[in-house]
């Protein structure tokens, strides 16, 4: 089984652009499926450290937990080695919509928009169609 799981994953090296699965339960509906990251580290026993544009993966990974991607699409030098991150937090992220849920504010004018009673402006986000579709807002891209 050793000798199988060698030759289906074979190793990855220092700097190579990898994709890590994110788990249904830690993304929205709009997010991404995989986190592309790049291989900080690998120690001697086979488990890679990842970092990715907000900091390094809390935990290791093992080599059946990503994939290698064919060609390099970010450098080391645009990621962020400083904090640990936890891969919830990083999928929120490079969230298109803030993470997990949709947030929507169900305001009845356009005025409403721009107090923070509005949950929408409250969290730095556009409304959106879910709000109010109808309605004026001054709040929607």
């Amino acid at each position: 089984m050793v000798k199988r799981s060698k030759r289906i994953f074979p190793e990855a090296e220092v700097g190579d652009s990898v994709t890590v699965p994110i788990p249904a339960v830690d993304r929205g509906r709009s997010d991404p499926r995989n986190l592309i990251d790049i291989i900080k580290d690998k120690d001697d026993k086979g488990l890679y450290t990842i970092v990715v544009k907000s900091g390094v993966l809390q935990g290791k990974y093992s080599r059946n937990q990503f994939d290698v991607c064919t060609y390099s699409m970010h450098n080391l030098q645009d990621m962020n080695e400083e904090c640990s991150i936890s891969l919830r937090a990083a999928v929120r992220q490079e969230s298109n919509c803030g993470g997990q849920g949709y947030i929507k504010c169900n305001c009845s004018g356009s005025k409403r928009c721009k107090t923070n009673r509005c949950s929408c402006f409250k969290a730095r986000m556009a409304c959106n169609s879910r709000c109010h579709a109808l309605l004026t807002c001054s709040n929607k891209n």
